[in-house]
């Protein structure tokens, strides 16, 4: 059976991949820092898929913890990779915790730099593989109030857009994707300190729309279609004004 690595895959947009993979018979191999949301996870979609899932707990932030990752899922020889695993944070550059950024950076950044690398030399040596990395409609256009998290969308998303290039220029049979939602219903408005009612697009519609694109750059929804196409158009400084002004609205007073 084929397997399918989804990094923060117990929640969230994580959890619908999850759902999603299993529906389509594919055993899963899940990580995140929190052994209770994965273990409920393995259990009910065990029970209601009938396939494998295993699961790894800690902190992929950790550089130390992704050497450990990666050897546990290697024997899997997975076909599927879902880099998913983030967080944002929401503040002035100046008030925003240093070791809070530096903690999203690895994780937002490296992890997913480390991981893609990984899973890209094994799937092109298998000749097969599909590679989805989880940005963010803030990796159009810098952020503030936000700034460190939309940069390290800006990262996810261009490296993701060269690599794809680079595939298939090279004729590889493996495919890789970055998905640009904007605000999903989940829980990550709680560790960027925004107000939960900005997040209504649902996290099954991404990740179906994502599994079922062959397209490079998915862009969910018409909304944020439309504001996709708008921050091509526009002089980068009305769009900097634009998104300044959306993530003060958000922030929890």
């Amino acid at each position: 059976m084929s397997y399918a690595i989804i990094t923060g895959g117990a929640k969230g947009i994580g959890r619908s991949f999850s759902n999603l993979l299993a529906d389509k018979g594919y055993d899963l191999v899940l990580v995140s820092r929190h052994l209770e949301d994965l273990a409920e996870a393995q259990k009910e979609i065990q029970a209601k898929y009938k396939v494998k899932v295993h699961i790894y707990v800690g902190d992929l932030s950790q550089a130390s913890f992704i050497d450990k990752f990666i050897a546990f899922a290697e024997p899997y020889n997975a076909e599927i990779l879902v880099n998913n695993a983030g967080f944002g944070h929401n503040d002035l550059f100046i008030d925003a915790p240093l070791d809070k950024e530096l903690q999203m950076i690895e994780l937002n950044i490296k992890a997913v730099h480390i991981l893609t690398k990984w899973f890209y030399k094994k799937s092109v040596t298998n000749n097969k593989g599909r590679i989805i990395n989880i940005s963010s409609l803030a990796g159009f256009v810098p952020g503030p109030y936000a700034s460190t998290y939309y940069a390290t969308k800006a990262y996810v998303t261009s490296l993701t857009r060269a690599l794809a290039y680079e595939a298939k220029k090279s004729k590889t049979n493996v495919l890789v994707q970055v998905v640009c939602p904007g605000p999903i219903k989940s829980e990550f408005y709680k560790e960027a300190g925004t107000n939960p009612r900005f997040y209504k697009r649902s996290p099954n519609y991404v990740a179906s729309l994502a599994l079922n694109s062959r397209k490079t750059v998915i862009v969910p929804g018409f909304k944020e279609k439309f504001a996709h196409v708008v921050l091509k158009i526009i002089p980068t400084s009305i769009s900097l004004k634009l998104a300044g002004i959306g993530q003060k609205k958000k922030k929890i007073k």
